[in-house]
């Protein structure tokens, strides 16, 4: 009887009729599985990651502990240290920052430890903040002592709790599974049914999408083959008026504006693809000529330098016996040597200074104890280590002499500074000489934002551009006091040589 009833139902009727039991199945199977992914596996996976979790932390503080019980106080390498503290450090805090605790959701034991690793862990970074900050100053005792009194028995508390938290949450979880896996086997076996159910009603709703799967299949076809790019495909057979026919026909429509979409981004990509090229082709030309630019500053100032030295020296020739001219035609003979094949975008500092005491001897036989050229060179920077742009400080010492000292009547000396701050080179050279007034100085602070190509203190000039083509923390600045003397301040990257390279000749 209820077959005959069912029989007599429209193929519309007995499709949503089916469509609704296998819907309510469906959605009880959905539920199940909802419910089983919510209150089992994912608790178990949430106490899963927690052991995880702690594991990491574990080996993070250990990795840490072990650095500072290897590092050697007396002569080991502090920064390396310090990275590496810092590197476990940064892992330890990830994973503990992790880590949740609920009294509600975990037990007592695991509670209370989760607390006294958090606050121990707190304390022991404290400690090796400290640690760092007296290494960073110098102050290795004290940062032995903090390790011995401090960091190394908090850590080693901190591993006891935290070993002692990961075999609780060992243990918390061993009895999590035995529950929920009781729970997870009453659920498969309701899944079980609910399969057979949606079985049942599927072989049920087949019977009744006879009819209609021949569009179907047809349509799935021609998804397939636009689905591997072929938009051509022929349209599907939309002669049916049914809701069949109308799907076909919003098919052929979407298969349609698909390719002209296609069409259209293909149109999009290749224009991206030229402007690319061309925004690449333009930025290498402006590089280039940048680095043309470079070389015209730096090869300008050359025969600049070298004409005032010469006539130096054929000024002392006239007043001076051969022997002195001999010794200021060699000094003449390395800077002429050293300007003509440096042209290495960095060289050893030593070389710059070995260059200006060169040009200083030269000055100090014309005008003798007139002028005087004094080093103040830190402790810390290593001038056949350290690497600067060739020719970036003698035009600096020339321009002291020759507009600071030179004019002056009576003694003068030029004061050469050099130390390393804040990750820049700091190289300050310093006169006494008659100073420049403040309608002067304004004249050559605006030269040196846009220097002109001829003139006086065009080395000046062409050391503060190659300085402003490093990048915008590096420059000249100078300071000025008509009578008292001008001070011109570098401030370049500090660059240390490669293992073997930058060696002074």
């Amino acid at each position: 009887m209820a077959r005959f009833r069912l029989s007599r139902l429209t193929l519309l009727s007995r499709i949503i009729l089916f469509v609704i039991a296998f819907g309510a199945v469906m959605l009880l199977e959905l539920g199940i599985g909802h419910y089983q992914s919510r209150y089992v596996l994912r608790p178990l996976e949430e106490r899963t990651e927690k052991i995880q979790t702690i594991s990491q932390f574990l080996n993070a503080v250990e990795s840490c502990m072990t650095e500072l019980e290897d590092y050697r106080w007396d002569y080991g390498d502090a920064g390396a240290l310090t990275e590496s503290l810092r590197s476990s450090l940064a892992a330890a805090t990830e994973q503990l920052s992790g880590l949740r605790s609920d009294i509600r959701e975990d037990s007592e034991d695991f509670y209370l430890l989760a607390n006294a690793s958090q606050t121990t862990y707190g304390t022991l970074t404290d400690q090796i903040d400290g640690i760092v900050t007296a290494l960073a100053e110098g102050r290795t005792a004290a940062a032995s002592r903090l390790y011995y009194n401090a960091a190394a028995p908090c850590g080693t508390y901190l591993l006891q709790y935290t070993r002692q938290l990961l075999e609780c949450a060992i243990l918390d979880n061993h009895d999590a599974f035995l529950s929920l896996r009781s729970l997870n086997n009453t659920l498969n076996r309701v899944q079980a049914v609910t399969l057979v159910l949606c079985i049942v009603f599927g072989l049920a709703m087949t019977q009744s999408l006879v009819s209609l799967l021949r569009s179907v299949m047809q349509m799935s076809q021609a998804s397939q083959r636009i689905s591997e790019g072929d938009l051509d495909t022929p349209d599907v057979d939309a002669s049916r008026q049914d809701e069949i026919g109308q799907m076909a026909r919003a098919f052929n429509d979407m298969k349609h504006s698909m390719k002209r979409q296609m069409e259209i981004l293909n149109k999009n990509s290749k224009m991206e693809r030229e402007l690319h090229a061309k925004e690449t082709e333009a930025l290498e030309l402006q590089n280039l000529m940048e680095r043309e630019k470079l070389q015209q500053l730096r090869s300008q100032i050359n025969p600049h330098f070298l004409f005032n030295t010469l006539n130096v020296i054929l000024y002392t020739a006239k007043q001076e016996q051969a022997e002195e001219t001999q010794a200021l035609l060699t000094s003449l003979s390395r800077m002429f040597r050293y300007a003509l094949v440096s042209n290495e975008a960095e060289v050893p500092l030593s070389r710059e200074v070995q260059i200006v005491d060169e040009f200083y001897s030269l000055y100090h036989a014309r005008f003798g104890d007139r002028v005087k050229l004094e080093w103040h060179i830190a402790p810390d920077i290593d001038l056949t280590e350290t690497m600067v742009p060739s020719f970036i400080l003698q035009p600096l010492v020339e321009n002291a002499f020759k507009h600071g000292l030179a004019p002056k009547e009576e003694d003068g000396r030029v004061d050469i500074y050099i130390r390393a701050e804040a990750g820049l080179l700091h190289i300050s050279v310093i006169d006494d000489g008659v100073g420049m007034t403040q309608e002067t100085l304004t004249k050559l602070l605006g030269n040196l934002r846009n220097p002109p190509t001829t003139g006086d203190h065009i080395g000046l000039y062409n050391v503060a551009a190659r300085l402003r083509l490093r990048g915008e923390d590096y420059g000249l600045d100078v300071q000025s006091q008509h009578g008292t003397g001008t001070t011109a301040i570098m401030r370049l990257p500090l660059v240390t040589a490669t293992e073997g390279e930058g060696l002074d000749d």
